[in-house]
């Protein structure tokens, strides 16, 4: 009986470790698709599609006129957009929401109104009071006449100071105590920026000693190899285009080629780079699409965290820069 028992759990056991194991493989090894469509002629103007078979993933971003536009879909509803669409469960529950908003909205106005309103019963309380104190004391106005007559009373100037708020004066100083209150605090801002200057420069050269080390050189070079190995991963597998730019300066325009020659090492004949060196200019289209699958991008993330010349280059620059 006891056998049986434990027989029936190793299988559901096995059997959830095994869809568990067929979800991960799905997620990691199903690639994720996209395709863009991009041209500049005095106004940019773009579409973007990326989709994700798993979990019915679709987003979609169109920027027309200049007015950005996004749609994000996932397992059949809309999770997040810009649009005036009704967000599904998935997006109120893991995402921000309109209806979240919206709800903080009603609470602060509410507050508000609240705080409005004891503050103006506040101010008619407080002016009852005084009014009251006034006719106690002050002087009695007669309605009907519109005139002012003083109480036949004696009072003491001091029992109408406690009755009546008087603002009093605040006492003049001399232009010399002004003057120097001024340059005391003249002096205590040169003091913060002084101070302020040598912090700076304490983290200029501990930057500088960082950057001039074994262990950035080393760190730098792995970040390289990271980079390439990303852009092989993405990079698109169609790639259409032509790009006709110039800048004010030709060394400039010189300098941008060169970085963009880069590009048709792998779309020699697709992508054609139009230099203009006499006037400054931008044109053209870019459109293509490709895929990745999200395995060796998972495996190129556990080695950089497992990298520890760049994690600890990271954390010190850190450090600096929080100091």
């Amino acid at each position: 009986m006891i056998l049986s028992i434990l027989k029936v759990i190793g299988i559901i056991f096995l059997v959830i470790l095994a869809l568990l194991i067929l979800i991960l493989g799905i997620l990691l090894f199903v690639p994720i698709r996209y395709q863009f469509d991009a041209k500049y002629e005095e106004k940019p103007d773009a579409d973007v599609l990326v989709r994700w078979s798993p979990i019915l993933l679709k987003v979609i971003v169109n920027y027309h006129e200049g007015k950005l536009v996004y749609i994000i879909r996932m397992l059949g509803g809309v999770v997040m957009t810009n649009q005036d669409i009704p967000i599904s469960w998935i997006g109120r529950k893991f995402f921000s929401s309109s209806d979240d908003e919206e709800h903080d909205d009603a609470t602060d106005s509410i507050h508000v109104e609240g705080k409005q309103e004891r503050t103006d019963t506040q101010k008619q309380t407080n002016f009852v009071v005084v009014e009251d104190e006034i006719e106690m004391v002050g002087p009695e106005v007669d309605k009907n006449e519109g005139t002012t007559q003083l109480q036949n009373k004696d009072v003491s100037s001091g029992e109408v100071q406690d009755k009546v708020l008087v603002k009093k004066r605040k006492p003049r100083q001399s232009i010399f105590k002004k003057i120097k209150r001024k340059i005391k605090a003249f002096k205590a801002k040169v003091i913060q920026i002084i101070e302020k200057i040598k912090q700076l420069n304490d983290k200029r050269e501990a930057l500088l000693k960082v950057y001039h080390s074994k262990r950035f050189e080393v760190a730098k070079k792995d970040a390289i190899t990271y980079i390439k190995t990303l852009w092989m991963i993405i990079k698109p597998k169609r790639l259409e285009g032509f790009i006709h730019f110039g800048l004010n300066d030709p060394a400039s325009t010189g300098q941008v080629l060169g970085i963009l020659a880069m590009f048709l090492v792998w779309y020699d004949g697709f992508l054609q780079i139009v230099p203009d060196f006499e006037k400054s200019c931008v044109d053209g289209y870019l459109k293509g699409n490709g895929k990745f699958r999200l395995f060796p991008i998972v495996k190129l993330l556990i080695k950089i965290i497992l990298n520890k010349n760049l994690i600890k280059v990271i954390k010190k620059v850190q450090t600096i820069i929080e100091a």
